[in-house]
């Protein structure tokens, strides 16, 4: 078996002070009157009492701030979330500005043009000088357009 240390003179003397400290408690506590040891161990303990309610009381308004700070963060998220689902639902159901030409309405001739026909000549020159209108090829017009999606489908978002 391996021998035990000697103690040092450090802990000896650390022995001797707390046995020090206990007597001399213990004489103290002597020369106190019950009574009045008893009074100071119940305020001792109904103050022991109201620091920790006060502690935990603290606890509860840091707990319920960081839980107000929190809530208002999800719902910062959450209306951000709303306007991006709100804008592609937008872009999904409105087609785009290049899918659909705006239309013309058929030319016509006014009866007052034909009336004068000295009037109609000078505009015949006006627009001999002007290039003629290019007509975009327009699709075939049996094609339907894209059907539209449903708004109470959420799954395609």
């Amino acid at each position: 078996m391996a021998a035990r240390k000697r103690p040092s003179a450090q802990s000896k003397l650390l022995k001797r002070a707390v046995k020090a400290g206990r007597s001399a408690l213990r004489q103290a506590e002597s020369r106190v009157p019950p009574d009045v040891r008893k009074q100071l161990e119940r305020t001792m303990k109904d103050g022991q009492k109201t620091l920790h309610s006060a502690i935990t009381e603290v606890q509860k308004r840091l707990d319920r701030t960081a839980r107000q700070a929190d809530l208002d963060m999800v719902m910062k998220r959450l209306e951000g979330l709303s306007n991006q689902v709100r804008n592609l639902a937008t872009s999904v159901t409105s087609p785009p500005a290049t899918a659909r030409p705006a239309r013309r309405k058929p030319a016509t001739r006014k009866s007052s043009a034909a009336a004068k026909p000295a009037a109609r000549k000078t505009a015949g020159r006006a627009t001999a000088k002007r290039k003629p209108a290019r007509r975009a090829a327009r699709k075939s017009s049996t094609s339907t357009p894209p059907p539209s999606p449903d708004p109470n489908d959420v799954g395609a978002f």
